[in-house]
């Protein structure tokens, strides 16, 4: 996987680029890509749930157009990965 392919955060259902994601987090073997800080607590607290919720096919799952709260993650990453 390269920097440019698109995925979708498991959480919230947006779509980042891999060199977007400010996190990542690892399940399974699978490495998963998160857009923002609340959407990293939120998978740490139930990690099995979004991996599996991530694995559907929901309608409109990777539309969710981005929060200028997350916009300005992306303009100044954070260090923690």
């Amino acid at each position: 996987m390269n920097q440019t392919d698109s995925v979708v955060d498991p959480v919230c259902g947006m779509t980042i680029t891999t060199a977007q994601a400010p996190f990542t987090r690892e399940h399974t073997g699978i490495t998963l890509y998160l857009c923002s800080r609340e959407c990293a607590a939120k998978f740490d607290a139930d990690a099995d749930a979004y991996a599996a919720a991530s694995r559907l096919s929901l309608p409109g799952w990777g539309k969710t157009p981005h929060p200028q709260n997350v916009v300005a993650q992306f303009r100044s990453k954070p260090e923690e990965k």
